[in-house]
């Protein structure tokens, strides 16, 4: 995730996310702050819904927000959306972003020329009209005392204000300008644009600033960033291959793979993954593969490497006393487990789970309430996403134990590859 953006209404934090999505970003806008960020976007947009609180409470509400992101060496730009009629609580949750990024300089453009709404001479107008001139100074709500955005923004902060005017914004100066302010102490500068050029050359200023920086608008400011401060890099992410049958098809599937150069394989010793003390193994089984997935190769947890491990089933259930169905849901279960450990350590691209007992199992782990069928790679061979669960919406292949051929697993994994490089 490169950019966290922090609204303050749920209209508000769609119209600015859709600028980022139509140039390829994943957006996702989160409802609240209480819900659990996806994994994998490029975007989050947390809505607060502070516009009508009060000052305090609207700052806390913002910090709130921010404190899962902020503070450590792979921070997201953060970009504060403010209403471009600067209704609710605009100087204190710059504060408070401010605060918690710990940005020295807010940049504030508002401006949606597109929409009728400008920047001029440090007034907001909306189709040339002041702003306090407008039926937004009459809001229900939020109503305007001001059509000069310094003072509005001053109401609720100490912070100082400044104004950059038109003139500097076209003169070619416009990035020592803000060089020089970054150099003083924290402030926040209201910056003129009456045309989406302006709002350019504003955005293309920002990779030759230094200072640390809290981006605050509206949708035009977001429409104008340039990609590479939020849109991520796509990369093929590997896949991570739970066989948990013990079928020979399934065997000659991943041999035929492995033979193929496409995966490692981590052997598992069934046995020792049902001691009744067996987290140190199960930990050390998770760490084999989390180290083999962050060199972005695919990684098969294979329980079954030649028949001779069919025949110790038998043994193992009379050696624990266990029936065939509670071995093999011990089994399922600690595979389970792994894969929620591996999964949490590490990123990948989708899973293909082989036999049923441990694609139900690995379900459980991830928290998944339901299987969305998308495609289908194989005859009787799926892909789909788990509903709600931990991968978000990551493809994931299931196959019964006996099904496919000596390719399966082979095309499945490429199945994935091509899904990322058509992304």
């Amino acid at each position: 995730m490169k950019m966290v953006v922090i609204a303050d209404d749920f209209t508000g934090a769609n119209d600015t996310g859709v600028q980022l999505a139509k140039k390829g970003a994943r957006i996702d806008v989160l409802l609240s702050d209480q819900h659990k960020p996806a994994r994998g976007c490029d975007v989050l947009v947390i809505n607060t819904e502070s516009r009508a609180l009060t000052p305090d409470d609207a700052r806390q509400k913002v910090l709130t927000a921010l404190h899962p992101f902020c503070g450590n060496a792979d921070q997201p730009v953060v970009y504060k959306k403010i209403d471009s009629t600067f209704r609710g609580n605009v100087g204190a949750e710059i504060e408070a972003a401010m605060q918690a990024s710990g940005a020295q300089l807010a940049l504030v453009a508002a401006a949606i020329p597109a929409a009728g709404r400008t920047t001029f001479q440090g007034q907001c107008r909306v189709f040339d009209v002041p702003l306090a001139e407008t039926e937004y100074a009459s809001d229900p709500k939020t109503p305007i005392l001001s059509s000069h955005i310094r003072t509005l923004i001053e109401a609720q902060t100490r912070i100082p204000v400044y104004e950059l005017d038109l003139a500097v914004v076209r003169s070619g100066k416009l990035v020592e300008r803000l060089a020089a302010l970054g150099h003083q102490e924290r402030g926040i500068v209201v910056i003129d644009a009456v045309q989406e050029s302006d709002l350019a050359l504003l955005a293309q200023s920002l990779p030759h600033l230094t200072t640390s920086l809290l981006l605050v608008g509206a949708a035009g400011f977001a429409n104008a960033l340039p990609a590479e401060s939020y849109l991520s890099d796509r990369q093929r992410l590997p896949v991570l291959v739970v066989a948990g049958s013990m079928s020979e098809v399934t065997r000659q599937q991943i041999t035929f793979a492995q033979q193929e150069d496409l995966l490692g394989i981590v052997d598992i010793d069934v046995e020792v993954m049902l001691l009744e003390d067996a987290t140190h193994a199960c930990q050390l089984i998770a760490g084999r593969a989390i180290a083999m997935l962050k060199t972005r190769r695919h990684c098969a947890l294979r329980t079954c490497r030649d028949s001779d491990e069919r025949r110790r089933i038998e043994q193992l259930c009379e050696t624990m006393q266990l029936s065939r169905q509670q071995l093999g849901d011990r089994i399922s279960q600690a595979l389970g487990e792994i894969t929620l450990r591996i999964i949490t350590h590490t990123q990948i691209g989708g899973l293909f789970l082989t036999g049923g007992d441990i694609a139900i199992a690995v379900a459980r782990a991830l928290g998944a309430e339901g299987y969305r069928i998308n495609a289908e790679v194989a005859p009787c061979i799926p892909c789909g996403t788990f509903i709600n669960s931990e991968i978000d919406d990551l493809p994931v292949i299931t196959k019964a134990g006996g099904f496919g051929c000596q390719t399966t697993l082979r095309d499945a994994l490429y199945f994935i590859e091509e899904m990322y490089s058509g992304k």
